[in-house]
């Protein structure tokens, strides 16, 4: 692959820290003449924090800065779609290259000026689209293209995969402010694959259904179809973006064969007359399709696990075609692009999302969407309280219980637009910041008394969390015994103890288990944080309080609860143990409760507090009342200690094989743990600050299992 014409490498910077900046610089950096030389990004410390990850020696946040201080060849502009257009433009007027990560603008005008700049300013353009490198992709397009398949007679393209964003945002992204924005965001992944098969359709009709309310007043339709004709080739496309099994496929009868790629296991089958009998035809048309499939699932394994074991460049199939797009635009940029990543082919897909987005005969959004007004339920007084991860499962119980109470409560909120209409009808003030940030901490703190400091910091791997996590608590609390805070709250975990059949009894004395630390860096990065803010408190009569909340449960809860099973999926569970060991759960509102309490008891400075109650469900049996409320079976999967620690083992090898830096070895004590044989005690917290958690039985499964249960899968 050809440098610049004077031999100097393609200086590349990326606009846009966010997810697929990752992919992005993991194909270009394998790119022997390409040098990324800038990462900018609106957020300066998410740009800081990405080139500091890859070594990537300049940040700004500012693109008119960067293009100015820069000699760069391309930007990769990896922003919302509605601002493509105006990075696009400034980039070309730079006399810069652009390759800009699908759609190329999310309106057809826009494309059209863009390639008219390009033109004018003698630049290139090139449009990423994620899924038209995959090699399984490439042979049914070969399959089309020869004839194999005969004439076309039906196209359907499917996808149906959960959007996350739905259940917890941030719901200031731009393809949730209005309906029609899906189809310009993740819609055009199947809208290019339509127009790269077989062009334009001559007619379409769309249908649109399951309508969702989110915060700030917007709406969600989670249900497409879209229905269409090309001459006689019946179209359709179909996208459900609810849980459930995921499914992304292209499936195409011809006269000749029917096939499908199956983009979610990266398998290509193909079925097509032999020249025998009609039922060994059958035969053969079930057995060779199985045989391929089995053959492409053991080819990706394999590559899986040599990457990871960094003897193969080719890791999972998504991140492999996003390399190969790249390296296309890279390898074309001197002549005529590949179609695949060309500016006309990115048009046509836009093209095509305007179309379907007139044909659902939805009412055009105002300018600007705004939080619907809600009722404060009571007036406000002002704020004395501020808490830090307010808008979590917990933090929002907290905060309803302050409010109770009659606290006047202030949040610290990434996106304000994002906070829940039940905790803005509280009354609670918000204010935007980061707890990653001092400086947007210190303007939340004006008139605060008390801090809860629910949060927690980014990370995997340990370097991340002390980065992320453990360095910024440490400045917080700095910062709040500089305000002169009256008191300070941090919620632990209790991740930090060995819990199996040889702890006992475990109270607040309990140390933390370095076998445990040592392998899991959220319980590591929990107990790095006590250790530091108990040392102030030694210190400096620092007046913090540490809760160690158990297996928390209640309303607003994923049911799929890490502390019962592991659940790779939402339909598989992993048991720690054979599940039959009682659980340290506690309602969500018991959790509160402690924490409110504890603002008004004096003398508790530096003391700790274990939030469990009475032992009285074990997994199993909130496995079955899960699965009763639900009215579903889950995949329901014993593990024993052994087996977890012998793959514990198997995954730490590849990774030392693969020289993983963060490659920790694997503790028995840590797995074995996990089941909670152990009984926790959380006397202290009940004498100390008055607390009665909910002990009874039937309680505990009607507010911490049916109820979560019931509102997790709609139900009335």
């Amino acid at each position: 692959m050809a440098g610049n014409a004077n031999g100097r490498p393609v200086a590349v910077a990326l606009l846009g820290a966010g997810y697929i900046s990752d992919f992005h610089y993991d194909a270009l950096k394998v790119l022997p003449t390409v040098e990324v030389k800038a990462v900018c990004d609106l957020n300066r410390r998410l740009a800081e924090q990405f080139a500091q990850a890859k070594g990537i020696p300049h940040v700004y946040a500012d693109l008119d800065e960067m293009l100015a201080q820069e000699q760069l060849d391309v930007v990769h502009i990896l922003t919302p779609p509605h601002i493509h257009f105006k990075t696009g433009s400034q980039v070309l007027a730079a006399g810069v290259d652009a390759f800009i990560e699908k759609p190329l603008c999310h309106r057809v005008v826009d494309c059209q000026e863009l390639r008219r700049q390009a033109d004018a300013n003698g630049r290139i353009i090139g449009v990423s689209h994620n899924f038209l490198y995959f090699p399984v992709y490439e042979k049914l397009v070969a399959d089309v293209r020869s004839g194999r398949l005969g004439r076309i007679d039906q196209i359907d393209i499917v996808w149906n995969k959960e959007l996350g964003q739905l259940k917890g945002g941030p719901y200031g992204a731009w393809m949730l402010q209005t309906p029609k924005n899906i189809l310009f965001e993740v819609a055009p992944h199947s809208f290019v694959h339509l127009m790269h098969l077989i062009g334009q359709p001559d007619s379409l009709t769309v249908e649109v259904n399951d309508r969702v309310e989110l915060p700030r007043g917007l709406e969600f339709y989670r249900r497409w179809e879209i229905h269409g004709w090309k001459g006689n080739t019946s179209i359709r496309l179909r996208f459900s973006f609810v849980s459930g099994y995921p499914e992304h496929y292209i499936h195409i009868r011809g006269t000749n064969g029917v096939a499908q790629v199956d983009f979610e296991r990266n398998t290509y089958t193909l079925q097509e007359h032999t020249p025998y009998m009609l039922d060994v035809d059958r035969f053969l048309n079930v057995v060779t399709p199985a045989r391929d499939s089995a053959l492409q699932a053991t080819r990706t394994l394999r590559d899986f696990v040599l990457s990871k074991m960094k003897l193969s460049k080719v890791g999972g199939p998504f991140p492999y075609s996003i390399a190969r797009t790249v390296e296309s635009f890279y390898s074309s940029r001197g002549q005529a692009l590949d179609e695949r990543v060309s500016p006309e082919l990115g048009e046509a897909a836009v093209a095509l999302a305007e179309w379907v987005a007139r044909e659902t005969h939805l009412p055009e959004p105002a300018a600007e969407p705004v939080a619907i007004s809600q009722p404060v339920t009571s007036p406000a007084p002002p704020s004395t309280v501020l808490v830090i991860g307010g808008t979590g499962f917990i933090g929002r119980a907290l905060v309803r219980k302050l409010r109770q109470d009659g606290h006047g409560v202030r949040l610290l909120n990434r996106d304000p637009n994002s906070c829940p209409a039940d905790l803005r009808a509280l009354g609670v003030e918000l204010s935007k910041g980061d707890f990653t940030n001092p400086e947007s901490v210190a303007a939340a703190l004006d008139g605060i008394e008390y801090v809860y400091h629910l949060a927690r910091g980014y990370g995997k791997t340990w370097p991340e969390f002390l980065k992320y996590d453990v360095e910024p608590t440490q400045k917080l609390a700095e910062l709040c015994a500089e305000r002169g805070v009256k008191r300070f709250f941090y919620a632990s975990s209790i991740a930090i103890y060995y819990a199996g059949r040889s702890a006992g009894t475990i109270t607040e004395a309990t140390p933390a288990h370095a076998g445990v630390l040592r392998t899991a860096p959220y319980a590591r990065s929990k107990a790095e944080n006590e250790r530091r803010l108990l040392e102030l408190h030694q210190k400096t009569g620092f007046p913090v309080v540490i809760f160690r909340p158990g297996i928390v449960l209640g309303k607003g809860g994923d049911p799929a609860h890490w502390g019962i099973a592991a659940w790779p999926y939402g339909s598989v569970c992993r048991l720690w143990g054979d599940g039959n060991n009682k659980l340290p759960i506690v309602l969500v509102d018991d959790v509160a409760d402690a924490m409110v309490k504890a603002l008004t008891v004096p003398g508790i400075e530096g003391e700790s507090y274990n939030l469990t109650s009475t032992p009285c469900i074990t997994a199993n049996e909130y496995l079955d009342l899960f699965e009763q409320q639900a009215g579903l079976k889950l995949k329901r999967v014993p593990v024993p200690s052994w087996k977890e620690y012998g793959e514990a083992l198997a995954k730490w090898g590849i990774k030392r094989i693969g020289r993983d830096p963060n490659a920790a070895f694997p503790s028995y004590a840590d797995c074995e743990g996990r089941g909670f044989a152990a009984t926790f005690d959380a006397s202290k917290a009940e004498q100390q600050l008055g607390w009665s958690p909910v002990k009874d039985r039937e309680t505990l499964i009607r507010e911490g299992i049916q109820v979560p249960v019931a509102e997790f899968y709609g139900q009335d």
